[in-house]
């Protein structure tokens, strides 16, 4: 990570506790390369989060399959209830109340 997205201690520590769970996450998924973006690779002081692409390796005969999933990894603290609260509302406003719903699968 270039030393000049590391400039705070805020910063440093939401790198550092990504770090950890991205190698355990890089254990149980073949992972081709990851590629930081959104407000963690830009000025922002306080980012809210750490956005990543991540390319699977695929095997040979389903390269033309095309797919993609959007997954936040959060905490089950005060700041994870947080962050599932606030996409209820951003859903709600994006999509309209009786359009969409959030659904608990485990």
């Amino acid at each position: 990570m270039p030393k000049k997205l590391l400039q705070s201690s805020y910063r440093k520590e939401m790198w550092k506790n990504v770090l950890e769970m991205m190698d355990k996450i890089e254990k149980v998924l073949p992972i081709s390369s990851m590629h930081v973006m959104g407000s963690f690779a830009s000025k922002k002081r306080r980012p809210a989060d750490i956005d990543f692409i991540v390319l699977l390796k695929t095997k040979n005969g389903r390269q033309n399959k095309n797919w993609s999933v959007d997954l936040v990894i959060a905490p089950d603290n005060r700041h994870g209830k947080y962050l599932q609260e606030d996409c209820a509302k951003w859903m709600k406003q994006k999509y309209g109340s009786k359009k969409c719903e959030i659904l608990r699968l485990r």
